[in-house]
């Protein structure tokens, strides 16, 4: 087949623009600055452009997504070159590298908010469920040295302190531990420490075992009693606590601004 290479289809302004989706006024600009000229201009005034000039476009366009200065494009295209090319081409794609890696950690962090926002809005609140769970690596914060109960200034402070050892760039899903012993003697008002799921070198493993799992709904201030009716479910289901309690907030001041409507996750190694 013969293809006409002198005679290539044009398109004018409007039809270029909508086949990369972009406004007329981005075309007109990159003409005012010379970035990108049209193909021609026919004897009425209107521009026309061809399909020889959709590659450089779309580099022009892919380019900017990743805020490639303007001034930079324009140096390049004025006189470009095959080294030039790759070296260009070389250096967006760490750029590109790094923007994936970015958007798959927010794709992670919006796919853990929907899977726990789910859980706790169909919670069966208030009752025990046993869950056999495996091992996994948790991310500990340094142990709590008062034995007082903890205010809410001492957690935020812990809370900021653990963040920053983390080196998460969104939400942390962050913890809290209540100390086996303190369990044991009626103290449910002190964090032990904060814990994060999270495999890293310096990363501990949670045992894997039997679990007793509750749902509790309501303000972190009445939590405190919710326990003592935790701890008395699981004794009288012949239940004997084995390990420390961790607090997950499910539905916290991110989905709602009513402190009652807040669900925290508990869960307790337990042996019949």
């Amino acid at each position: 087949m013969y293809i006409d290479r002198k005679n290539f289809r044009t398109f004018t302004t409007g039809e270029f623009a909508k086949r990369f989706g972009v406004k007329k006024d981005t075309l007109f600009y990159y003409d005012k600055i010379g970035l990108f000229k049209p193909a021609g201009i026919r004897d009425n005034g209107y521009r026309y452009y061809t399909i020889p000039q959709f590659d450089i476009f779309w580099v022009i366009q892919s380019l900017r997504d990743l805020n490639f200065p303007l001034k930079s494009l324009d140096n390049y295209l004025k006189a470009p070159s095959p080294q030039d090319l790759i070296e260009l081409s070389k250096n967006q794609l760490n750029k590109v590298d790094q923007e994936i890696e970015k958007l798959i950690q927010i794709r992670s962090i919006l796919n853990r908010i929907v899977l726990q926002s789910e859980e706790a809005l169909n919670a069966p609140l208030d009752k025990i469920i046993l869950m056999d769970l495996e091992k996994e690596p948790i991310l500990y914060s340094n142990k709590n040295t008062l034995k007082s109960d903890t205010t809410n200034e001492e957690w935020s402070s812990y809370y900021e302190e653990f963040f920053k050892k983390t080196e998460l760039k969104g939400p942390a899903f962050i913890g809290s531990v209540i100390d086996k012993n303190d369990l044991l003697s009626g103290r449910f008002g002190r964090i032990d420490r904060l814990f994060v799921r999270m495999d890293k070198p310096d990363a501990t493993i949670k045992p894997a075992g039997l679990y007793a799992i509750t749902y509790y709904k309501g303000s972190y201030e009445s939590i405190v009693d919710f326990y003592e009716v935790f701890m008395r479910k699981i004794k009288e289901q012949g239940l004997t606590i084995c390990g420390n309690a961790y607090e997950e907030y499910l539905l916290n001041i991110l989905a709602t601004q009513n402190s009652r409507d807040f669900v925290t996750k508990i869960s307790v190694a337990v042996k019949k």
